[in-house]
């Protein structure tokens, strides 16, 4: 299809080394930078290759990924295109409150988000300064039943920001949760096209 793909664990996981660290809202401006200077050095790896072309070497990820890949795409300098699928575009501190109270639960989610305002606890990593200093083209692919992160805030963010005129996109997709589903991938597909 005209696409190589690098793929890896992230670092503690799978068969990735190092260790593994939670990535709650204390520990998050600490580690979420981390995991993007891995992203970092995936992209700068990929670039060297002389079978790519290093100009259009793109970041997709999925969850926390809405986090650390725009913090990378930042240090990076931007890249080309992202594609986000479940991820976040709100603080670490919210959506772990968020995630609380819906995931596991069969907590109508109308009450969850009129509970999110309420939220007094520690913010931790931010995503929206690096989407604000970004010019990158970006995907984001969202469940309306995501019992994980707060789409409806992510969307609220995701317009503040297209308003102001980042290249943003969104689909939500009704009845759907964080695992979203096989679904999606004509989506990404004719989206990710643009960039070949």
């Amino acid at each position: 299809m005209g696409f190589a793909v690098l793929r890896f664990d992230k670092r503690g996981v799978g068969e990735s080394s190092g260790v593994y660290s939670e990535v709650g809202a204390l520990a998050s401006p600490t580690m979420i930078p981390l995991l993007a200077n891995d992203i970092a050095a995936a992209v700068r790896f990929v670039r060297a290759r002389p079978e790519v072309d290093s100009r259009r070497v793109g970041l997709a990820g999925a969850s926390q990924a809405g986090w650390i890949l725009p913090h990378a795409a930042r240090d990076l300098g931007g890249v080309p295109f992202m594609v986000l699928l479940s991820g976040p575009v709100c603080s670490v501190g919210l959506e772990n409150f968020y995630s609380a109270l819906a995931d596991g639960t069969s907590r109508p989610l109308e009450e969850v988000y009129s509970l999110l305002p309420t939220y007094a606890g520690p913010v931790g990593y931010d995503p929206l300064p690096a989407l604000q200093a970004i010019e990158t083209p970006t995907l984001w692919l969202l469940g309306e039943e995501d019992r994980s992160i707060p789409v409806r805030t992510t969307v609220e963010n995701l317009r503040a920001l297209s308003a102001v005129g980042k290249p943003f996109e969104w689909k939500t997709y009704p009845g759907l949760g964080h695992g979203l589903s096989s679904g999606i991938w004509p989506d990404v597909d004719s989206w990710v096209r643009r960039f070949r």
